[in-house]
C-alpha cells in the first residue's frame, strides 16, 4: 500500500500580477514531502524559496495546480478550514523569531494555546515545552529583550511546538544566531524529526543543509535538483 505524502505540490506555478508586469515566483512545480521527512529548501535570492515556504505553510495558494496536506487540495477549503489548519497542523519558525515584545517567555508559548481554547493553560503543555528546549523557569518569566538570540529562539521553537503540529516550517532559523548557538538549535530540530516531526527547512547555509535527509534546490521557480 502506497503511503499518502503529507505534503504534496502538483504542478504548481504562482505568478504574482504586479505594475511592471507579472512575475512568475514558482513555475510548474512538482514535490512529496512525507510524514517524519526532514527536507532541506536550498537557492539563490529570488529562486522562489519563499514563495514554496508560503505555499507549504497553506500562506498562500497556487494559481494553478494544486497544493494537498494530507490528501486534502488546500484550494476547496474554506478560509476558516485553512486557519484551522495552519494553527494545528504547522508550526513556524523564523529567523527574526517574531516573539511578542510586551509578553514573557512563558506567555509567548501560552499565546497559541489561549487562540485555540479561549482559555489560559491548566495543562502545564506550555512549560512542558519550555523545558524541552532548555528554557528554566526563571528564564521563562523574561520577556523577549531580556534573552539571547539562541535563547529566544528556543522560546520561538517552544510555541512552534506547543498545539503538537506535525509539520515544522523553518525559515533560516539559524541565521541570527553565532555558529555555536545555530548548532544547538539545529540539534533540537534533528531531535524532534527523530520524535516524529516532518521538519522543513530553508536555509543559504549548507552546513545547515546537511542536517536534512534530503536537500531540494530552487532556481528560478523550478526545482533544479531534488
Amino acid at each position: 500500500m502506497t503511503q499518502t505524502p503529507l505534503i504534496s505540490l502538483v504542478d504548481v506555478t504562482k505568478t504574482y500580477h504586479l505594475e511592471s508586469g507579472d512575475f512568475t515566483a514558482l513555475n510548474h512545480v512538482s514535490l512529496d514531502i512525507m510524514e517524519n521527512d526532514f527536507v532541506a529548501i536550498m537557492g539563490p535570492s529570488g529562486s522562489g524559496k519563499s514563495t514554496m515556504m508560503n505555499q507549504l505553510g497553506i500562506l498562500d495558494v497556487p494559481t494553478t495546480g494544486n497544493l494537498l496536506i494530507e490528501g486534502r487540495d488546500v484550494e476547496q477549503m474554506t478560509n476558516l478550514e485553512r486557519t484551522h489548519l495552519r494553527r494545528d497542523t504547522i508550526g513556524y519558525i523564523f529567523q527574526k523569531f517574531y516573539l511578542i515584545p510586551l509578553l514573557s517567555a512563558y506567555e509567548n508559548v501560552e499565546y497559541p494555546l489561549i487562540l485555540k481554547n479561549k482559555e489560559r493553560d491548566k495543562t502545564g503543555r506550555a512549560s512542558a515545552m519550555l523545558d524541552a528546549v532548555g528554557i528554566d523557569r526563571e528564564k521563562s518569566e523574561h520577556r523577549p529583550n531580556q534573552l539571547s538570540g539562541g535563547q529566544q529562539q528556543r522560546v520561538a521553537i517552544a510555541r512552534a511546538l506547543v498545539n503538537d503540529p506535525k509539520i515544522l516550517l523553518c525559515d533560516e532559523p539559524t541565521g541570527n544566531l553565532d555558529r555555536k548557538t545555530g548548532l544547538q538549535i539545529m540539534e533540537i530540530l534533528c531531535k524532534l524529526q527523530k520524535e516524529g516531526k516532518t521538519v522543513i527547512l530553508v536555509t543559504h547555509d549548507a552546513r545547515v543543509a546537511e542536517y536534512a535527509q534530503r536537500t531540494i534546490r530552487l532556481d528560478d521557480g523550478r526545482i533544479v535538483e531534488s
